[in-house]
């Protein structure tokens, strides 16, 4: 196994009569033009190609999204392009594809990959009865969320899609019930200086001994990112956490956006509320989810959605 080589740039006439060498030219420049701006935000890669496993079907040139792979020919081994180390964002859609589990990706291999299992997949009709059947709960149980749980749902939820495989969102967990409501009481602080009769309606219920912040979850579940790295935080965020919601569903948990308490933690209380979190000055809470065993709140039928407006361009 070797390092994957930079295929030479040279002119011969069968290249020049396809036009490949144009192709090729354009795309180093643009990569020189794009390492310009882009070789602190993107890491370096170690890319391997095992040419004695390589069987030369193509598939790491077809499924790479930055094409750092090429081939003059059909009978040539795949090469990296110029730059390619800083241009593969290491989604290691290579290595799944690779037939021949030929290639390395900073050290991951095909046996780092999970085995794909087609009969597995769920039919269509049994997701649209899952995103249809899912509620925002706002009643839970007093039986306390077992940490393995959690584990389990926010495992699956690392393959929740992020802008350019930037994988920025990281979580913070407050799973005891005495806690969650101290969280909800830093919320509440900021929340009394607002000059909003809704969110003062809210601090009275709180007062009385309500909990309008968090339902009485027993779990809070937040998203954050730090603002200096992450370019698609609130994407890359809400993306991650309605994949955990629908995986809480699909476990039989109840689970609802904490908007409230994101609306807080991107406010002036930012400070607070990361203090108390145990986050860096620069991450910002971006999602947050409740997350409990449904308490009294029992449907019978899902409730209606009208259709959404639609514009069909053909």
């Amino acid at each position: 196994m070797e390092l994957c080589p930079p295929r030479r740039f040279f002119f011969t006439p069968a290249t020049l009569l396809e036009g490949t060498v144009w192709l090729v030219f354009a795309q180093r420049i643009l990569t020189m033009v794009f390492q310009s701006f882009s070789h602190k935000l993107i890491p370096m890669r170690k890319i391997d190609v095992d040419e004695s496993l390589c069987v030369q079907c193509g598939q790491c040139i077809l499924v790479c999204p930055n094409r750092i792979f090429e081939r003059l020919t059909s009978n040539d081994y795949p090469a990296c392009v110029y730059g390619a180390e800083e241009l593969c964002i290491g989604c290691h859609h290579c290595v799944a594809a690779c037939t021949a589990g030929a290639l390395t990706i900073d050290g991951i291999t095909i046996g780092d990959c999970m085995g794909f299992d087609a009969a597995a997949a769920i039919r269509f009709d049994q997701f649209a009865h899952l995103v249809r059947s899912r509620r925002s709960i706002r009643r839970y149980s007093d039986k306390p969320l077992d940490s393995r749980v959690i584990e389990q749902l926010l495992d699956v939820v690392r393959w929740a899609p992020t802008a350019k495989n930037g994988l920025p969102v990281k979580w913070v967990v407050v799973n005891n019930a005495a806690k969650v409501r101290e969280l909800g009481g830093v919320v509440v602080d900021w929340m009394r200086h607002q000059p909003i009769d809704w969110l003062q309606r809210l601090v009275k219920v709180w007062d009385k001994g309500g909990d309008p912040i968090f339902r009485g979850a027993p779990c809070v579940i937040g998203a954050y990112t730090d603002n200096t790295t992450s370019q698609w935080s609130e994407i890359d965020t809400a993306i991650a956490v309605e994949t955990l919601d629908l995986c809480a569903s699909a476990m039989r948990l109840g689970a609802c956006w904490a908007g409230i308490f994101v609306r807080a933690a991107q406010s002036a209380n930012k400070p607070a509320i990361n203090q108390w979190l145990g986050i860096k000055e620069t991450d910002t809470i971006h999602g947050g989810l409740m997350l409990g065993h449904i308490g009294e709140e029992i449907y019978q039928r899902i409730p209606h959605r009208p259709e959404a407006p639609k514009i069909w361009i053909q």
